[in-house]
């Protein structure tokens, strides 16, 4: 493996995981490389970030706003659903492993919950866990066919999806409703 393997990898996918075991190999030679890939990401702002246990994550982190995935309305839906499992799923696992699993019916809960216009389908399902898949974020473990398939949520997840960055967002669209509701805003 060279340097420039993962650093494309790191480009292409925003995560490696030690604890995936199709990109642990990556993982493992970029810890031991670190310095190498900062050399070759700041001077293009990007800073790779390293999250050890029990994350077991590098990160590529990029500076500049207008770089960062766009996400669909219902991708970002089921990003924050995913999140939302993760965490909750988290508190609950035992010594035997760190695999968070879900289904597609605790999705499809989590989701009708939200009231949304749009029907929770099978097919949307199966193209938006391609795009988390492609960035390791999650992944099916089963065909997506059935309720009781399932999902891996890697921890990354977390990463994706900061605090920080959840709590401004929430202000903001709670400024914008109080905009709404005082008519201050066309709707």
């Amino acid at each position: 493996m060279e340097i420039k393997d993962v650093a494309n990898y790191l480009l292409n996918h925003c995560f490696v995981m030690g604890s995936c075991e199709e990109t642990r190999e990556k993982y493992y030679f970029a810890i031991k490389h670190m310095d190498e890939l900062r050399s070759l990401f700041v001077p293009l702002g990007y800073t790779p970030i390293l999250y050890p246990s029990p994350l077991k994550v590098l990160a590529l982190v990029n500076e500049y706003d207008g770089t960062q995935v766009k996400l669909k309305k219902y991708e970002s839906i089921v990003l924050l659903i995913c999140r939302l499992l993760y965490l909750q799923k988290r508190e609950r696992l035992t010594m035997d492993g760190d695999q968070v699993l879900v289904t597609v019916e605790e999705i499809q809960q989590e989701y009708q919950k939200l009231n949304l216009p749009q029907r929770f389908e099978q097919r949307k399902l199966e193209e938006i866990m391609r795009t988390l898949r492609e960035y390791n974020l999650a992944r099916p473990i089963d065909k997506l066919d059935h309720l009781q398939a399932q999902i891996e949520i890697y921890p990354t997840v977390v990463l994706a999806l900061p605090d920080n960055v959840l709590k401004a967002s929430q202000e903001a669209t709670v400024n914008k409703l109080a905009e709404y509701e005082t008519g201050g805003a066309d709707e």
